[in-house]
């Protein structure tokens, strides 16, 4: 038994007007760890290992949708999941509106926080991709650039990540100079190059980035007139691509490399449009990146009409309809959901009751 999609036809109980922005980004994605722990999650699912195994791991089911997305999925398995809490005796976790975001926020944000680097690997790139051309490593490289072994130890690769960025326009002058072929980097390559320069440095101090939080992000793309050449939506035209229709869902460095692919062509358009390259201190860069991954989190308004026709296809009207005897409320009569969250926290909390109504 399974019961019916109905995520596909939030619309018609949403305000058709009610738009994608509308939808609150998380500010600290990583609190939404308390939740999945506090609300018992993690005796069930695992993630990275570390948890219970009755559920999948959700560190190795990487999820990439939206929003609704999500909760189509979640909602398809709640039938197994509530056979699983009478099972183990346990009560279904209730959770406040807050609560239910935060922990969407988390399930959404572990793509981005990615895997672990390889030592053996970032060496061999360091040599292949031309970086030991201008800096030393081991005793061995070029002097033209600094040597990487002095640089400032550091926990995070988005480190590594914004000072390469912020160094483009000098790095790319000495690539010239040397003739080179400009270093393009993919998949973990600065994930990898990161913990193999982390083992080897000897820079006594210690520099930590958090992974980024969305809402500061958005203010970063703002104050950096990233806008000037990119929209996050809509199809007006700009310099750049409009950053909400390339896949950007992608573990942070994965990320960071498509920026830095695109460098050289970035920095001829700026030159031409009189814009400066844009610097980022602090947080700044983990932030951004952040906020554009996250770009993918919030849903596109939908269409009421659709939405009627699978709030029917799938027998929610048989239950929530007008008149004496309905087995749950009115949709005419009940205050109107503000947010596509408010109606997700609701439901969950009332899936049992609801399971039980449809199975009668």
């Amino acid at each position: 038994m399974r019961l019916p999609g109905l995520f596909r036809g939030l619309a018609f109980v949403i305000p058709a007007t009610l738009s994608a922005q509308q939808i609150e980004l998380p500010d600290n994605p990583l609190k939404g760890r308390i939740i999945f722990e506090e609300k018992g999650c993690i005796e069930c699912h695992a993630i990275g290992g570390y948890g219970g195994t009755e559920g999948p791991d959700l560190s190795q089911e990487l999820y990439f949708g939206s929003v609704l997305e999500l909760a189509s999925i979640i909602w398809n398995h709640t039938p197994q999941m509530n056979r699983k809490f009478r099972q183990l005796r346990s009560d279904r976790p209730q959770f406040t509106e807050g609560e239910m975001l935060d922990l969407f926020g988390f399930l959404y944000y572990l793509r981005y926080l990615g895997e672990p680097g390889s030592v053996a690997k970032g060496k061999k790139l360091l040599e292949t991709k031309g970086c030991t051309t201008c800096h030393a490593m081991g005793g061995q490289g070029g002097t033209a650039g600094p040597n990487l072994e002095q640089i400032q130890h550091y926990a995070s690769p988005l480190y590594i990540v914004q000072a390469m960025w912020n160094h483009g326009p000098k790095m790319q002058e000495q690539i010239k100079k040397s003739s080179m072929k400009y270093p393009t980097l993919s998949g973990r390559d600065i994930n990898d190059i990161t913990v193999y320069i982390r083992q080897a440095t000897v820079g006594g101090a210690e520099v930590r980035m958090s992974p980024g939080e969305p809402t500061k992000g958005r203010e970063v793309f703002k104050s950096k007139s990233c806008g000037k050449c990119h929209l996050v939506e809509g199809k007006a035209k700009k310099i750049g691509p409009s950053l909400s229709s390339i896949e950007l869902k992608k573990g942070v460095t994965e990320a960071a490399s498509l920026m830095w692919n695109h460098g050289p062509m970035m920095m001829e358009r700026m030159k031409k449009e009189a814009i400066d390259w844009p610097r980022f201190e602090g947080n700044e860069m983990a932030d951004l990146i952040a906020y554009l991954y996250f770009l993918g989190f919030e849903d596109k308004p939908g269409d009421a009409a659709k939405g009627e026709t699978v709030f029917r296809a799938n027998g929610c009207n048989d239950c929530h309809k007008s008149g004496t005897g309905s087995k749950a409320p009115d949709f005419a009569t009940v205050k109107r959901f503000e947010s596509p969250i408010q109606m997700i926290q609701l439901m969950w909390n009332h899936a049992t009751d609801m399971e039980d109504l449809f199975i009668a």
